[in-house]
């Protein structure tokens, strides 16, 4: 998930499964908290973060959280805890993806268009 803020690229939500794969692909370099692109060339700096894919304990989502991303520091700024997959916010449950938000270091423009690394 790309997201792109005036023509600057702005974040980007890498689950954990992802990352795995990429890592033993050989697509990405992990150093330290920084992640790099080879084939986009660019770099981000990494946070946990949780992608909210659903909502288990009520039908609805009174947080608005479903469909969000949100760092580990935002959650516990909310008083969510986190277990695994799940995320607890009051009488709430969620069901999560893990990952990581990464934000891109520099200037780096968008250029032509996203590339899609699969």
């Amino acid at each position: 998930m790309l997201a792109a803020l005036g023509g600057h690229l702005a974040r980007l939500f890498i689950s954990q499964g992802r990352m795995d794969r990429w890592l033993e692909e050989g697509k990405v370099q992990l150093v330290g908290e920084v992640m790099s692109l080879p084939a986009l060339g660019r770099s981000f700096r990494l946070k946990p973060a949780v992608h909210f894919t659903r909502i288990v304990s009520d039908e609805i989502d009174h947080h608005m959280l479903v469909g969000r991303v949100k760092t580990r520091e935002q959650l516990a700024a909310l008083g969510a805890e986190c277990y695994a997959s799940s995320v607890l916010l009051g009488e709430s449950a969620y069901e999560c993806e893990p990952g990581f938000v990464g934000e891109v270091t520099g200037s780096a423009l968008i250029g032509a268009g996203i590339q899609r690394l699969e």
